[in-house]
């Protein structure tokens, strides 16, 4: 495939797995940019400064999201189809019972993991409120697997002791591993993964278990975060790993492997957050431009015959949904990634895109 003679591409619009939208001024500020990447819905990660961990907060939570996009799209109809897919934060506390009611009314589509230690650190916003025993959280994965309810796991290992770029593979195989062999039939999906040993895995496991990745994953390695001085804005959890981890998991991804799908982890912060000296804020934001990004990325793999099936198909099943039967075409065409969005400093600011969604 002649990637230079392609002028514009044509897929289904897309969905994505992995979203930070946050809430009040913050969700206002952002939220249009995923509106306008025609995306058909996105999966709302659950961790609020007051996480998502009941029914009632849930459906508050997606309440405000509509009046959100509504506030957007006032007096147009195009795009304000966009369906937020809605995830429990799962505390030590929540029953099995708990879990499967919001699961039949709706009021989420999958349970989001983080864990955190006694003290409540983490790898996220919120980690005060994670899983700090993960053997007592087993009954809720029993009826989990029963009734088809996806776990999305942040699989990092958070003790101190672990050194920062093992932390995903320590978790892969002392806390996910155990949770597959217990529960078969659980459907899983590793967020954000970053790790080539955890790609392999996922590649290979005679389990039901897939991957989200990013489009900062795909481009950093770990040298972005100190080349030059520190660079607060590439620094997110997971870290980005060593170069031949970057490259193991951006060739499942380009060859069109069906277990990895889009999920842009897409983390706003105020710029006064991402520049601290201590205590500086994880999380990279992308959701600006992120069709084009995913698209340029396929372009240097020489790949973009898979690009459709990774943005707007890939294990969509998981979430309660299907392929878009409406369409959006990428074009080549010149784009350039604005400096600032709502306060938050967007990645690779300042920067040429060749690919502009129209």
């Amino acid at each position: 495939m002649n990637q230079k003679q392609i002028e514009s591409i044509t897929i289904p619009r897309w969905f994505d797995r992995h979203l930070h939208i946050r809430d009040g001024d913050m969700m206002r500020k952002v939220l249009p940019s995923t509106l306008n990447q025609r995306a058909t819905g996105a999966v709302i990660m659950p961790n609020l400064i007051d996480p998502i961990s009941t029914v009632e907060k849930a459906m508050d939570y997606r309440q405000r999201i509509q009046f959100a996009i509504n506030a957007v799209f006032t007096g147009q109809t195009a795009n304000s189809d966009f369906l937020p897919c809605m995830t429990l934060y799962l505390t030590d506390q929540i029953s099995p019972e708990e879990v499967v009611r919001g699961f039949d009314q709706g009021a989420w589509s999958g349970v989001k993991l983080y864990m955190a230690d006694q003290q409540g650190q983490g790898g996220t916003t919120g980690s005060h409120s994670g899983v700090k025993n993960l053997l007592g959280r087993y009954r809720v994965f029993e009826a989990m697997e029963k009734h088809g309810i996806p776990l999305l796991g942040h699989f990092e290992a958070v003790e101190r002791v672990v050194d920062e770029f093992d932390r995903e593979v320590v978790s892969l195989e002392r806390d996910l591993m155990p949770i597959l062999k217990s529960f078969p039939n659980l459907e899983v999906v590793f967020e954000h993964i970053t790790d080539g040993r955890a790609a392999d895995f996922v590649a290979e496991a005679d389990h039901k278990i897939n991957a989200t990745v990013t489009v900062q994953h795909m481009t950093l390695n770990r040298n972005e975060m100190f080349w030059g001085g520190m660079n607060p804005v590439n620094y997110c959890k997971p870290v980005p790993k060593r170069e031949e981890h970057r490259q193991k998991v951006r060739r499942y991804v380009t060859s069109g492997h069906p277990r990895f799908g889009a999920g842009t982890d897409s983390a706003p912060h105020d710029v006064s957050a991402k520049s601290r000296c201590s205590g500086c804020a994880a999380g990279i934001f992308t959701a600006d431009s992120a069709v084009e990004r995913y698209t340029a990325i396929f372009e240097e793999d020489d790949a973009l015959q898979h690009l459709g099936p990774f943005l707007s198909e890939n294990f969509l099943h998981i979430y309660g949904r299907k392929v878009s039967d409406e369409m959006m075409t990428i074009e080549h065409k010149t784009s350039v990634i604005p400096e600032y969005i709502g306060g938050v400093k967007v990645f690779q600011a300042g920067s040429t895109l060749q690919w502009k969604l129209v």
